[in-house]
């Protein structure tokens, strides 16, 4: 797989691209990351990236220009390669999440361009399929700390990045419900105990407690995720825990 970065600050990725994960991922070759300065694509001698909107009003707008003769660079066209994809970091974008970054990770090709300022000239988004992704429902001075989220939260599920595959299939939100509460040594601290079921050794009681705890924590954290459970036996266990809650 290989993703470009599109940014005015590609300094900022240093350690992001060095750190464990990222870091042994791009060692073993299993992706590619290549950060590309927006003003290297800029048409004049102060490298202008972004300039004041028209209609007037405060903040600055990224230029159309250096960001199309970049995209086109990458080869994008009116219509993206097959595999491949555009994403623009945008506090106007749909909300990312772990769907989308599944979606991501079986691209071929994944650029990510860094929004800034009040955002990008909306022509870009005409000429070119582009998604406009968010993190949340909240502003960041610029795109850079998402696009290093949106970067971890896709790369990592790419076969032979973690060590154990198994632990990015079983992540919170992977099947739409957060992740079981989890346990390591020692099996008492200060009173408080492991469960007795994670030590027995009976791996069908172990998945059946797993799941729900899982469906307890969302209930607790999450409960609109619980909205459009599918299976019977799911349905089952948070009729059981809802119950327990108004018997309280």
């Amino acid at each position: 797989m290989k993703l470009d970065i599109i940014t005015l600050f590609p300094d900022y990725f240093d350690s992001v691209v060095k750190q464990s994960i990222i870091g042994r991922g791009i060692e073993d070759k299993l992706f590619e990351i290549r950060m590309i300065n927006l003003r290297d694509y800029t048409l004049d001698k102060h490298h202008t990236a972004d300039d004041k909107p028209f209609g007037g009003g405060g903040g600055m707008v990224l230029k159309i220009e250096p960001l199309a003769g970049c995209l086109r660079d990458l080869g994008y066209g009116e219509k993206s390669p097959d595999g491949s994809r555009i994403v623009l970091t945008s506090a106007a974008g749909q909300q990312f999440g772990q769907s989308r970054a599944i979606e991501y990770s079986l691209l071929d090709r994944l650029t990510i361009i860094c929004g800034h300022y009040l955002g990008v000239d909306e022509r870009l988004l005409e000429m070119f399929e582009i998604d406009e992704v968010s993190l949340g429902y909240y502003v960041l001075t610029g795109g850079e700390p998402a696009a290093a989220v949106m970067l971890d939260a896709v790369v990592r599920l790419i076969p032979g990045v973690l060590g154990n595959f198994e632990s990015a299939l079983s992540d919170s939100h992977s099947e739409k419900i957060l992740g079981t509460p989890v346990y390591t040594r020692p099996e008492e601290f200060e009173g408080f105990n492991v469960p007795k079921v994670l030590k027995d050794g009976n791996h069908k009681l172990v998945a059946q407690f797993r799941r729900e705890e899982a469906i307890r924590k969302t209930l607790k954290n999450r409960p609109e995720l619980l909205e459009n459970l599918e299976l019977d036996e799911d349905k089952d266990i948070l009729n059981r825990l809802r119950q327990e809650e108004n018997e309280e």
